[in-house]
């Protein structure tokens, strides 16, 4: 009798599966959005409100913070009541932390609120990537994780350019207001729309779950091969699939990595529209570069999906990391030119979200099943300290005058070391699960 698992690793993908991994892109998008928002949002506050660089350091830092607390403290929550109820409760916290950041009288007021958005935000990072990857067969799991990451650019393009023409017409609290009524809207879809994951449903082990997981095959209408229905068992997918356990060496790889490349994709995420502002370029330059960026991330994910399909995922997310710390020494030459400046900023949002999207397949890659939640969460949680310490960083860096040719120049360092971390990874990982596939051939 096969497992729901190794039915859905040797069957063909259904509709179901289909409809699920398109929702969880959408579900993404909140994530994206939420992280342009305020990167656009910081230029007409500081009009508004005249603050420093530091206080625009913390309102980027505040909901990160809340991202790692949330990544953390909520990651056990999927665990023991079920994906699907953590992903809809998330999002409903980052609906109400924009309604209220939208009505907020001061950067501290703000700041709070950007913590209780990040809360949500640290709950939909580990939980949708599983959902995903539990709705996706072994063999496709790379890819279908690259595909339901374009979410996150494409809500940061699309939702900020939407934010960018209402805070021409209105104020910057108008983007706030998108963001809860976006971000609401998907809840719902999420609510009506994703079942509970078919491995969660099987864990659990009872006479509830079972009933819901066999409605769940039933829907999905899972019909493994021919060979695999006359021999009784699924084909290896150990390519797919690691056999690390949590506490080992590739936990401590794979935090290092996630806090190289969280600095890298967030300060560039954050600080690229004010820092092309302080080069010398207008407003609507600083955010069209910031838009650029988020169309780059979208092409950027697509570019690694496809790559994902015919070569290593590691080495792809390696390669993208290389090409993030050569962008980044390149826009500190041509920092003041306009046209260069700008196509640099979107390649360098190609590289930076082909990385990040990297780390989503790293976890499934590296670690054995029973371990993928858990190290999500601890590693996607302490990998938001890069993320938070970052802003903060280079707002120091912005009031103490530094030019921002040398601010770019300081980030191909982090975008190198993740480059040799993930190099590392996959070296290691490639010699265990050599020598595991050699055990099982030798019994």
């Amino acid at each position: 009798m096969l497992t729901a698992r190794e039915l859905i690793d040797s069957s063909s993908i259904s509709k179901l599966q289909i409809r699920v991994i398109l929702l969880c892109g959408l579900a993404a998008m909140a994530e994206g959005y939420d992280i342009i928002s305020i990167s656009l949002a910081v230029l007409p506050i500081t009009d508004d409100w005249g603050i420093t660089g530091t206080e625009s350091g913390l309102l980027f830092s505040a909901g990160l913070v809340g991202m790692a607390v949330g990544s953390i403290a909520l990651g056990p929550v999927g665990d023991r009541y079920g994906r699907r109820p953590l992903l809809v409760a998330s999002l409903l916290i980052i609906t109400l932390g924009m309604a209220l950041s939208a009505v907020a009288g001061d950067v501290t007021q703000l700041a709070l609120l950007r913590l209780l958005t990040g809360l949500g935000m640290g709950g939909i990072i580990p939980s949708l990537p599983v959902i995903v990857g539990e709705y996706a067969p072994a063999r496709k799991r790379p890819t279908l994780i690259a595909l339901f990451a374009i979410g996150i650019p494409l809500g940061g393009l699309l939702g900020g350019a939407v934010a960018a023409v209402l805070m021409n017409h209105f104020s910057w609290r108008s983007a706030f207001w998108l963001g809860a009524v976006m971000t609401g809207v998907i809840a719902l879809v999420a609510y009506l729309a994703i079942p509970e994951s078919p491995d969660y449903l099987e864990s659990r082990g009872t006479a509830a779950a079972r009933k819901k997981l066999d409605e769940l095959v039933r829907k999905m209408n899972l019909k493994p091969s021919t060979v695999v229905e006359a021999a009784g068992v699924v084909p290896k997918v150990a390519a797919g699939s690691g056999n690390a356990a949590l506490k080992s060496w590739a936990l401590v790889i794979t935090c290092l990595v996630f806090f190289l490349v969280n600095s890298v994709y967030f300060f560039g995420n954050s600080w690229t529209p004010k820092l092309l502002t302080l080069a010398g370029m207008s407003q609507n330059e600083g955010i069209s570069g910031g838009l650029l960026f988020s169309l780059g991330g979208v092409i950027g994910t697509l570019i690694f999906a496809a790559l994902a399909i015919r070569f290593s995922a590691m080495w792809v997310t390696c390669g993208f990391a290389l090409g993030g710390a050569v962008l980044f020494g390149f826009m500190s030459i041509i920092s003041t030119q306009l046209n260069p400046v700008l196509v640099s900023t979107a390649l360098l949002g190609v590289c930076l979200m082909a990385t990040f999207t990297g780390l989503y397949v790293m976890v499934p890659i590296l670690f054995r099943p029973e371990a993928r939640v858990s190290a999500m969460g601890i590693a996607a949680g302490l990998g938001r300290v890069g993320s938070i310490a970052t802003p903060m960083i280079v707002g120091a860096m912005v009031d103490l005058g530094w030019p921002t040719s040398s601010i770019f120049l300081t980030f191909v360092l982090p975008a190198l070391l993740a480059a040799l971390g993930i190099a590392y990874a996959q070296i290691r990982n490639s010699r265990t699960t050599g020598a595991a596939t050699k055990e099982l051939a030798a019994v």
